[in-house]
Order: structure tokens, then sequence, then C-alpha cells
């Protein structure tokens, strides 16, 4: 149903001129999901008590407000499950290979003209060639001219875990589980099998979230998504409750607006 259509159900009153050019300052400048689905809840507020006439578009900004801090909230969810598992697999790998720089040698392979099926294991441990095969393409992708900066040379530490996106962190964890999987928490302690299948729609999930956000694309399954994000993080030990109510009591220094309101700033309403 279009916006304009939404709008003639909720309000109660026919709008002058100057609301309506209001109201289609909104609809072009506004998100038009968002803005339709707070049109929707004002519908049901309606419903339930009169709205003056005063007040039904600044309502519908309140709902709008409301759904953009909802929105927003996801982030730091998301932000907190990229960097976790970023830093959480370098230990990790570390651990399992005794080097940080073991991508090295598959940068250095790469270099010489091998090929991924060169690496039955890394440093003596069994590896599956699909992870290796999954680094590999990290390289061959990667156009970045500070990442290839920030890879190449001598004396390299992490820097190639902070050169992957999101997806190729996924895809180099799901290539070889029986690896990866003892990064996280042990069934036992998550009290569920944590399969392979699990993780990637768990991350799947996350990625496509991650997507939506960078995209300004209205979330619509919050309950799902922090699930999802929950099921990492608890596996990497990092309790998303207490991170939750500790980002509600945060406080921060808001940076100030230079510009005084005037009367042809219609948004917000007021």
């Amino acid at each position: 149903m279009p916006t304009s259509q939404l709008l003639g159900e909720y309000l109660t009153f026919v709008p002058t001129p100057q609301q309506v050019d209001h109201f289609k300052v909104d609809m072009r400048t506004l998100n038009p999901t968002l803005l339709r689905d707070s049109i929707r809840e004002g519908v049901k507020v309606q419903a339930l008590q009169q709205i003056p006439v005063h007040e039904q578009r600044m309502v519908i900004h309140r709902i709008y407000t409301r759904k953009v801090k909802e929105f927003s909230s996801i982030y730091p969810f998301v932000f907190a499950v990229e960097n976790g598992l970023r830093s959480v697999l370098a230990d990790y790998l570390e651990e399992r290979f005794g080097r940080m720089d073991w991508w090295v040698l598959i940068r250095n392979a790469r270099q010489n003209g091998q090929a991924y099926t060169a690496f039955p294991n890394i440093l003596g441990t069994p590896v599956n060639p699909a992870f290796v095969k999954a680094v590999w393409r990290v390289f061959d992708n990667m156009v970045n001219p500070q990442h290839v900066k920030d890879v190449t040379g001598n004396n390299k530490s992490d820097e190639f875990y902070y050169c992957l996106t999101l997806g190729e962190l996924w895809r180099i964890m799901e290539a070889d589980w029986v690896l990866i999987r003892d990064m996280f928490a042990p069934d036992a302690v998550l009290g569920f099998t944590f399969t392979k299948t699990m993780f990637i729609d768990t991350m799947r999930v996350i990625k496509e979230t991650r997507n939506e956000l960078f995209h300004s694309n209205p979330i619509k399954d919050r309950k799902k998504i922090v699930e999802a994000c929950e099921r990492i993080l608890n596996g990497l030990q990092f309790h998303l409750g207490d991170y939750d109510a500790d980002l509600g009591a945060a406080t921060y220094v808001r940076v100030p607006s230079a510009v005084v309101r005037q009367a042809r700033h219609v948004i917000p309403a007021r």
C-alpha cells in the first residue's frame, strides 16, 4: 500500500496545504519502510485512543525515531561478534599452529607459484585443503592498497586478520570445523551441540544483518538477530546480557548541533 494511502487511513483530519507539504517532505526524506511501519503503528494507536489533530504527525515521528533507535541498537551486537571472532581466531590459531604469522607461509607459497594443495598441514598441524583455499582466496581478492601493504614484508603478526571481511572470517572458519570447533566453549557448557550447520546458519543471519545495517535497511526480526549474536558471543565467553545492560547504562558526551532550527526545518516534527 502506498505511503500516502496509509496516511489517509491514519489521519482524522484534512491537512492544510502546508501540512501536506510537510508530509511530502517526510515521504521523500525518511526511510520509506520505517515510515510506513510507523504509520501502521500509528493506525493501531489511533484505534485505541484518539490522537489530537495537532499531534498526529508528531506521533508518527516519535514512533519513527523509536524504530531508528531499535535499528541502531543492533549494531553494537554485530560489532561485538565481528571483533570477537577476529581477535579470538587470531589467538586460537596461534596456539594451534605455534605462530601468529602462520598465514605468511601461504602468502609466500602463492607468490612463489605454488598451489594451495601444497599444504596438507600448517607447521605440523593437519588442515583441511578448504581451509588453505579460503585463506588463499583472501590474498587473491585483496585489492585495498592499505591491506596489501599491511600483509606485505617481514616481521608480521596479526595484520592478516584485520584485512578480513566478516564473510572471509566466516569462510575460513567453516572451511575446517574440526580445527575451529574448539575455539568455542564445549557443548556441555553451552547446553547444545554446536555443529557446523548451526554455525553456518548463525553466521548467515549475522552477515545479512550487517549488510542491512550498512545499507541503512530496517531490521525486521530483532529477536532472531540477538539470538544469533548471543550464540556466537556465548561460545566466546562473552555475556551479551551484561554487555547490553552496560550499553544501556553508559553515558557519553554528545556532539552538539551547530545549526539553529528555522522555519524551513520540518523534520523532526515539532
